[in-house]
């Protein structure tokens, strides 16, 4: 794999990927791909990193697919081998322990759109559009946008995103319940690094289990998720962590 397609920024207790792309606007090949998954699989590991931030490099956030694979005449079972690769990007974009932070400028179209709203928070420029574009190509969505924008948005405005396929401006995408916040260009750098502070200052337990349970929380019944809080609370009561904070939280008020 080149180490310029994907680029991995480690500082503090904060880890950044970058889309490397910026001729192309960030268009996803195989190479991108698989080097983001690589890259989150050893990030997953580090106990230092409590935050990712995933964004593009240049311009934009990433405009999907390249054109140039798409015009290729692959068989279906090749076509299904590369989306199963896709899919376990998204799958770690969702499951690493620590929390993933969509940081966007530009166009964040198709594929690259899914990629964003796969982090737990996306922050996008003012000047950021979204798009899922899929219906214009003649093609399903991917990258999981079945799964997230539906609970996301609700289904009547998902259907509105996915079916029309048209632009959507920051504002709006915030508006909406799409996107986590939108701010002036000049200004997200700095939103981004205090939203990434502020996470990284949390205890790292009960982050990375509360990202996990919200996620599971998706496909349970009430009785499921209640068994599921019973069983991991009864841990996480006992940690040392938990019991150090209690601890100065009772001292502070002098008890």
């Amino acid at each position: 794999m080149s180490e310029n397609v994907v680029l991995v920024k480690k500082e503090g207790n904060t880890c950044t990927l970058v889309m490397n792309r910026p001729r192309v606007m960030n268009a996803l090949n195989l190479e991108m791909v698989v080097g983001l998954s690589k890259a989150l699989e050893e990030v997953s590991g580090d106990r230092e990193i409590r935050v990712v931030i995933v964004e593009g490099a240049g311009d934009n956030f990433s405009t999907g697919a390249d054109l140039s694979l798409l015009a290729q005449d692959f068989s279906g079972g090749e076509w299904l081998e590369a989306m199963k690769i896709f899919g376990k990007l998204v799958t770690l974009l969702r499951e690493i322990p620590q929390p993933v932070i969509s940081k966007v400028r530009g166009a964040a179209v198709g594929g690259g759109c899914s990629i964003a709203l796969a982090g737990d928070f996306v922050v996008a420029s003012r000047d950021a559009r979204f798009c899922l574009n899929f219906v214009h190509i003649g093609a399903a969505l991917d990258g999981g946008a079945t799964y997230t924008l539906p609970r996301l948005v609700g289904l009547v405005k998902a259907r509105e995103i996915a079916l029309l396929g048209e632009f959507i401006g920051a504002e709006k995408a915030e508006s909406v319940g799409l996107i986590y916040r939108s701010v002036p260009d000049k200004d997200l750098d700095r939103e981004v690094g205090l939203l990434a502070g502020t996470i990284a200052s949390k205890p790292p337990m009960a982050v990375s289990l509360i990202k996990e349970g919200l996620e599971e929380s998706l496909g349970m019944s009430m009785k499921q998720v209640l068994e599921w809080e019973a069983s991991h609370q009864s841990i996480m009561l006992q940690t040392p962590e938990h019991k150090e904070i209690v601890g100065l939280f009772l001292k502070s008020r002098g008890k």
